[in-house]
């Protein structure tokens, strides 16, 4: 269970900080110059970023070496980050709305 856990807030997390965090600002800025743009898209869609951040975080932590459970990992973590992202957004529409 607490592998489980782990590789939920993990990939979230991981993808989080790969599309908004600012430690992330100059790779993503690189990134947007040398490649096409629908490789550079991986890095700004919360849901494409999810899926392979839920990829490597199932190589990772679930670790069973069954590529299903692995893409099961990579889907999960997709939903989990965009529904994550979703959150964010409308808690900030209403933050600013509010003020």
């Amino acid at each position: 269970m607490i592998n489980f856990i782990l590789f939920l807030f993990g990939s979230v997390g991981m993808t989080h900080i790969i599309i908004d965090g600012s430690i992330f600002d100059i790779p993503r800025k690189f990134l947007k110059k040398y490649l096409p743009e629908y490789l550079h898209n991986l890095f700004e869609c919360y849901m494409c970023c999810g899926f392979w951040c839920g990829v490597i975080m199932g190589c990772l932590v679930v670790s069973n070496n069954n590529p299903f459970i692995v893409f099961a990992c990579g889907c999960t973590s997709s939903l989990l980050s965009h529904f994550h992202a979703t959150v964010l957004n409308t808690l900030e529409s209403i933050s600013i709305k509010n003020q």
